[in-house]
């Protein structure tokens, strides 16, 4: 009797499994699976730095039948805290999505050597802490190129967050795209001193704009706004951003984390894990620009031939982007 009710059980439970995978269900398999979490700066509503991780984090709970959890709104004051709760709790993947973590990352790995630990764009590494790179720049010169071949004035803007070598990267990328496509255009560009203001963003986008700029790159959650108010286009970053301006948002750089979190997933499972930098980008498929929901038809035809063949040769391997990383002027 017992080894029936234990085969209905178990049955049951199968049968719950497969219903919850044909419907989508992100937590069908992830019991007895590997635990993930990640650690996040700002909301994961920003659709921006925060949106991504969080849907990197989601793909890759389907993908693998993981068990994910996240945090969001961490301070870097409060990130050693949350990641040191998080690994006592059995996660044995912890993805710190902040560059300025990095020293909180070094800490409580230290006293977690089972635990496998991924910074985002973090200076220093260890056995168990690697590291993982946003190689939106790739896609920030496709950006300059477009901007630059977009704007009437031949004055472009860029506004970011913090001057941390990914923002440096995609600084240098979009300015030598724009140069390359018109090589007298200006360039200017502001670091806000936070990773997530929206009125300063705001404020500093304005200014470019009053010095001429009319196209914006968005590295920031505000510039969109003040390209709304000013009537000039924007280039969005990390998600689709066109909703936030259906008129000036021309196209947005996409970066889709699930691939790189889902590949040091399966590598932490297989104990094929290695410390180093992990760096998805236009080649492996996680770096592309978004649509241009008609704004294109206000692009000259030779710039966007241009771009898509920039875009394809870096695809390729024909071009490969400069990574730049030294301080902007």
């Amino acid at each position: 009797m017992i080894s029936i009710f234990k085969t209905l059980r178990e049955g049951v439970q199968l049968l719950a499994v497969v219903m919850l995978i044909a419907f989508g269900g992100s937590q069908a398999v992830h019991a007895a699976g590997l635990k993930i979490a990640m650690v996040m700066p700002g909301p994961i509503s920003d659709n921006d730095w925060n949106s991504v991780g969080y849907n990197g984090l989601q793909a890759a709970a389907k993908a693998l039948g993981a068990e994910v959890a996240y945090s969001e709104n961490v301070s870097d004051a409060d990130a050693e805290r949350v990641l040191r709760d998080y690994a006592s709790r059995g996660y044995k993947l912890i993805f710190a999505h902040s560059f300025s973590y990095g020293d909180a990352t070094l800490n409580v790995a230290e006293d977690f050597p089972d635990t496998t630990f991924m910074a985002g764009t973090a200076k220093e590494l260890a056995p168990n802490v690697g590291s993982y790179s946003n190689p939106d720049y790739q896609g920030a010169y496709l950006a300059g190129m477009l901007g630059a071949g977009a704007s009437k004035s031949k004055t472009i803007g860029w506004v970011g967050g913090m001057p941390a070598p990914n923002m440096l990267a995609n600084f240098h990328a979009y300015e030598a795209g724009a140069k390359a496509m018109v090589p007298s255009v200006k360039v200017l560009h502001s670091f806000i001193g936070s990773w997530f203001d929206p009125p300063k963003a705001k404020e500093a986008a304005i200014a470019q704009v009053e010095q001429g700029a009319d196209v914006l790159s968005a590295q920031g959650v505000g510039v969109i706004d003040a390209a709304n108010a000013r009537n000039v286009f924007a280039l969005g970053a990390m998600t689709d951003q066109n909703h936030l301006g259906p008129k000036t948002v021309l196209t947005s750089v996409l970066w889709d984390l699930g691939p790189l979190i889902t590949a040091v997933g399966k590598a932490v499972e297989d104990k094929t894990w290695t410390s180093q930098n992990w760096s998805f980008g236009i080649p492996e498929g996680a770096v592309r620009l978004a649509d241009f929901h008609g704004l294109d038809a206000g692009v000259s035809s030779d710039v966007l031939t241009a771009v898509k063949a920039k875009f394809d040769a870096i695809k390729s391997g024909a071009f490969t982007v400069p990574l730049d990383t030294s301080n902007a002027d």
